[in-house]
């Protein structure tokens, strides 16, 4: 945010106050975010309480609305699909911070991360003049603003990067696989629809389209996937397969057919993993709560959630806080993709059940035991 320190409109209380008086933030916060912007110069105060999380983010930005007298929009970077370069080109969206977000007929909705700037004001509003179009201006967090354009150019980096490896379907499936790995992408779709085959990157939890790649290619990349899958050539309903080629990754793979050819899914999992501490994935940083969840005898702690958010990190977290020589620790995973020091783990197939390994694993002295299945 470029504003919100009562600048706008003397007879308006600062930001700060204002927040204060509504009850969303506490004197402590302001003093939180002072320091904060004694460390990052050039951060103001409305982009601070933003980034610390000092108060809700819709609260926020509509009282930084009412103090600067502008509407408000909280723009949501995952869901964010208007095509703005249309009407104001990317070089003055990242240099003034300012994005076009809905049109209805002649009038188009820009968010400002800093709306009292007039000269800005001006600049767009003639921009869109010239194309028919009159503006009605709001405030939104820069950050949103970021993180939009960087999703935008990250998406053409990847179509020109896989545009150039079009000639040769292997080197086209090598690049979109390091690619995602370079991204740190948890699955790779590769999906043909009716007119394209379209790749998408699971990252922190969001499928992003990364490339929409032409339907002429589709038999050629379906029968490169299969050959480095280990898996039958022939048309089937679904199949499972493994790709060896990365010394650092596992890659699990899975075919399907729908209605227009085979779709694969593409897990990406290393082989030697660095998991961070429990903390770092957000959990309390108190031990008495850690222990009531993960460290407790005769106890049961179950971890679920989507795909991509995060499950095995956080059980793999969890076992290597507890993983020590006089803790005797087993797994039962179907598979087992990650192999870890200390631990005793045990893949299911279709000679070895969850049912048939927990019977063994009760008569083998065990501390704790793992149950993960990836489905």
């Amino acid at each position: 945010m470029a504003i919100f320190d009562n600048a706008a409109n003397n007879k308006k209380a600062p930001l700060g106050v204002t927040l204060i008086r509504k009850g969303l933030i506490k004197d402590l916060d302001i003093d939180k975010a002072i320091e904060y912007q004694r460390l990052h110069k050039g951060v103001k105060l409305g982009e601070v309480f933003h980034i610390l999380q000092l108060c809700d983010d819709q609260d926020l930005i509509n009282t930084i609305g009412e103090v600067i007298g502008f509407k408000a929009v909280q723009l949501d970077p995952s869901t964010f699909r208007f095509n703005f370069t249309q009407y104001i080109s990317m070089d003055i969206v990242k240099q003034h911070k300012v994005i076009p977000f809905e049109i209805n007929e002649n009038r188009i909705k820009v968010a400002f991360a800093d709306p009292t700037d007039k000269d800005v004001q001006k600049m767009i509003r003639l921009i869109l003049l010239s194309k028919g179009l009159s503006m009605e201006s709001y405030v939104t967090f820069e950050s949103y603003i970021d993180t939009i354009v960087k999703s935008i150019e990250n998406k053409i980096e990847d179509e020109k990067a896989l545009d150039s490896y079009g000639k040769d379907t292997s080197q086209l499936i090598d690049n979109i696989i390091r690619s995602a790995m370079a991204k740190r992408t948890s699955d790779i779709h590769i999906e043909p629809m009716e007119d394209v085959v379209r790749v998408r990157y699971r990252i922190d939890g969001e499928l992003l389209v990364v490339a929409n790649i032409e339907k002429s290619k589709q038999a050629q990349i379906i029968g490169r996937l299969k050959s480095i899958s280990n898996m039958h050539q022939e048309v089937q309903l679904s199949q499972d397969g493994r790709i060896l080629l990365y010394p650092d990754y596992n890659i699990r793979v899975s075919s399907q057919m729908n209605v227009h050819g085979e779709k694969f899914v593409l897990r990406l999992m290393k082989k030697e993993a660095h998991f961070s501490g429990l903390q770092e994935l957000g959990y309390p940083d108190e031990e008495t709560v850690m222990d009531k969840c993960f460290n407790k005898r005769n106890c049961i702690a179950v971890i679920a959630a989507p795909t991509g958010e995060g499950k095995t990190t956080t059980l793999y977290s969890a076992l290597a806080l507890l993983n020590k020589p006089e803790v005797n620790i087993t797994t039962v995973e179907d598979p087992v993709e990650i192999r870890i020091p200390g631990l005793n783990q045990v893949e299911v197939n279709k000679r070895v059940s969850f049912a048939d390994s927990l019977r063994t694993i009760l008569r083998q002295d065990p501390d704790i035991i793992l149950l993960r299945r990836d489905s």
